[in-house]
């Protein structure tokens, strides 16, 4: 899962950075900025309900709601920040996070496949 995750997070950036320099258009750093904090939203999420699912379903809920909050404070931050510092990017980081998420959320599901198809072949 780390090696394709990896893979994938390297190149979405490739993909950004070429757009970056074939155009000359900085605000799409805010784009990057979003991919990064999108991906990693997710991967957080995945981390999170890996390890709130070996437990009972009363502390399991309660660590998966402050995951939730936490998850949710790190995007408004990135956003804060950004609109601080850069509001020109806030359509690029947008877009950015939506990109981040989706790439990764496709991610997690091909190696969740995989994963179950070896399991099966393997026993």
């Amino acid at each position: 899962m780390i090696r394709s995750s990896f893979i994938a997070l390297l190149s979405g950036t490739a993909c950004i950075l070429l757009a970056i320099a074939l155009t000359g258009r900085l605000p799409l750093l805010g784009g990057l900025v979003g991919y990064w904090a999108g991906f990693g939203y997710t991967l957080w999420i995945y981390r999170e309900t890996h390890r709130s699912s070996e437990l009972d379903i009363n502390s399991a809920l309660i660590r998966m709601r402050r995951s939730l909050m936490a998850r949710l404070g790190m995007i408004t931050l990135v956003v804060v920040i950004v609109a601080r510092f850069h509001s020109n990017w806030l359509f690029s980081l947008a877009l950015g996070i939506a990109t981040g998420v989706i790439v990764s959320f496709i991610t997690v599901a091909i190696h969740k496949l995989h994963g179950e198809r070896g399991d099966k072949r393997s026993a």
